[in-house]
């Protein structure tokens, strides 16, 4: 098998993990999806391969798949806008964090150099998307199997018209939804200067905000639930 089809193969992967990570950590259906993912996942990779061997330009690949994933998500999944761009940040973010810290640990035996986050072909590409792919993969199976992640965002379609952004939930998606967003486009920046450390605390920082953001949409969740179920019993009461 040829090098680019390996990396086409071992992508086509890498975005359908990247999708059932996004999915799971917000309890969302996966295969409910799974041949629009699989449409998404090969648009993703074909996108990147263009623009890694003809455009040349691979600082972009990141941004402007998180760009695809948010239109895909609000236009196809019938996602919020803001709710998803708040969870392919997040999962994005987990995601890279992944890949660094594989970076990192084939960076110590040898394996990778910083020429690796150019590269679309060779053994050390191949590894890094591999372990991450097993690692990632793993992740979101004990979501699934555990029954973990946050469950605030309800499971689309979505009714993006009537949206009361003055609900807590709604702000912290909003606000989370934006610093994945700059986030992302940071790397871009990050990337060129190939400061690899600051792009996995910058990414592992995002992570952590999402996830305090989630873990405060579950409990708001919670309890606006329970005040709704005070409230109507008080009603049914004479």
């Amino acid at each position: 098998m040829s090098q680019s089809l390996t990396y086409i193969l071992f992508s086509t992967l890498d975005a359908a993990v990247v999708n059932a990570l996004i999915l799971k950590i917000y309890k969302q259906p996966l295969l409910r999806y799974k041949y629009k993912i699989l449409v998404l996942s090969v648009a993703l990779v074909i996108c990147s391969f263009l623009m890694r061997t003809v455009i040349n330009l691979p600082a972009l690949d990141l941004p402007l798949q998180y760009i695809i994933f948010v239109m895909f998500y609000y236009s196809v999944l019938e996602y919020r806008l803001h709710y998803a761009a708040f969870i392919i940040g997040s999962g994005l973010s987990a995601y890279i964090s992944i890949q660094m810290i594989v970076y990192y640990c084939l960076a110590t035996i040898g394996i990778a150099d910083k020429s690796v986050i150019f590269a679309y072909t060779g053994f050390p590409v191949n590894a890094i998307q591999l372990c991450s792919i097993v690692v990632g993969a793993a992740i979101a199976l004990f979501l699934w199997m555990t029954g973990r992640g946050f469950s605030f965002i309800i499971v689309p379609p979505h009714d993006t018209f009537r949206i009361k952004y003055s609900e807590y939930s709604h702000r912290i998606v909003v606000i989370s939804g934006m610093i994945s967003a700059v986030t992302i486009f940071l790397t871009l920046l990050i990337i060129l200067s190939q400061n690899y450390i600051l792009l996995m605390i910058l990414s592992l920082s995002s992570f952590g905000i999402a996830y305090y953001y989630s873990d405060r949409g579950d409990y708001e969740s919670v309890r606006s639930d329970i005040e709704k179920h005070c409230n109507k019993i008080e009603e049914e009461q004479p």
